[in-house]
């Protein structure tokens, strides 16, 4: 627990701090206090260089972005049909990153997302997501493009800011935990912070893929949101979960295709008045007779069931794993991987089938470990001792 407003006042006092200074600091102390009393009260930037260890000049370089190579960027192809499409990852660098961490030990971990919410909180699984549409008749589903991207750092200093903390740090913290790069939008020097000239700069930062923050920031910018969709959802007899970009809207056999078009065009209307940008390309509904899929798992029955694909998938890997012909080398081999590799993909998929379908899981499991398996490296072994096969 951070320490509490008389420390800081009896060592304001100690050391001589104004007491307009002081009443100053302990009205933001008490702000952030108010939004949760286990977020660590930062005053100021400088305030801020001594928590986190980093010295205050080159945080200040970092704010106003003239840190060259503060992320270093990957482009992965997205598989889209009819074009191509790449994303871009940000990975912080070494100091950059241990500042994002301390903003997620020391400020985020202690925020709360949406309950229609799903991702990156400790209390959200996607099983659960899949969980709330079993035995809908009508499934509408809504993906937003380019997620993260089309958060800026204003809405970002907004959330600081909502935390209690002053509306300038709000902003160098936002400027912390966001990139601005070509993707990026221009920005208006003249009505971004005119009185700092040195904090301008030619694009707005955006949420970086790739950063321990962005998560957790995108489900506090979303709250708002999602607290319309769900008000929305139960208005019109439907139901609502989010898994960070995957919105899944659901109804029962009660309602007909019209009222879920109608609603559809609610919710696409409500998301670009948010400011996010409905993926149109993968919005679609599906009603009785067709399958109805939410994170990969069919909804229609009473519980979440693994595809017929992913079964046929895992399955053609056992066959090629336990055949006397052919077995985990020449298998890997045949997938341009190596053994270690093969073996990771295949326990994944087999992990998440025990998620899903336990029992079948297990059966899966049994088969998978009835391969030859080469000498086992550490790797291995830890598979085995957290199996305690």
């Amino acid at each position: 627990m951070p320490p509490g407003p008389q420390r800081y006042r009896a060592q304001g006092r100690r050391e001589g701090v104004d007491e307009t200074v002081l009443a100053n600091a302990l009205s933001v102390i008490d702000r952030i206090r108010a939004a949760d009393p286990r977020i660590t009260p930062v005053l100021t930037l400088r305030h801020l260089s001594e928590l986190v260890g980093v010295p205050y000049p080159h945080l200040r370089d970092l704010v106003a972005r003239r840190v060259p190579r503060s992320y270093k960027f990957f482009y992965l192809k997205k598989r889209i049909p009819g074009r191509t499409s790449t994303r871009m990852i940000s990975v912080p660098n070494k100091t950059l990153l241990s500042i994002q961490q301390w903003i997620v030990s020391d400020i985020l971990r202690f925020t709360s997302a949406h309950e229609a919410s799903y991702a990156f909180h400790p209390g959200g699984r996607p099983l659960e997501a899949a969980e709330e549409h079993c035995g809908c008749a009508w499934l509408l589903k809504v993906d937003l493009q380019d997620f993260f991207h089309t958060i800026s750092e204003g809405r970002v200093a907004g959330i600081f800011a909502e935390l209690g903390f002053n509306r300038l740090l709000a902003f160098e913290l936002a400027r912390l935990v966001t990139v601005a790069c070509e993707r990026a939008k221009p920005s208006d020097p003249a009505a971004r912070w005119p009185t700092i000239p040195y904090y301008q700069c030619a694009h707005e930062g955006m949420l970086p893929q790739g950063a321990p923050t962005s998560p957790m920031l995108s489900n506090l910018v979303m709250h708002r949101t999602d607290g319309v969709l769900a008000r929305l959802a139960r208005a019109h007899g439907m139901r609502y979960s989010r898994y960070a970009d995957d919105l899944a809207f659901s109804c029962g056999a009660d309602r007909d295709a019209a009222h879920v078009r109608r609603f559809k065009r609610l919710v696409l209307k409500s998301l670009n008045e948010a400011g996010f940008r409905p993926n149109l390309r993968k919005t679609t509904i599906r009603g009785p007779g067709s399958r109805r899929i939410v994170l990969g798992m069919l909804v229609d029955g009473d519980r979440p069931r693994l595809p017929k694909g992913y079964k046929d998938m895992i399955r053609l890997h056992l066959h090629y794993l336990t055949s006397p012909d052919y077995g985990p080398a020449a298998h890997a081999q045949a997938r341009k991987t190596s053994v270690s590799g093969i073996f990771h993909h295949v326990r994944g998929l087999i992990s998440w089938a025990e998620t899903v379908e336990p029992a079948y899981g297990k059966q899966l499991l049994a088969r998978f470990w009835s391969a030859d398996w080469p000498p086992l490296e550490p790797t291995y072994l830890d598979d085995l001792s957290e199996d305690g096969d």
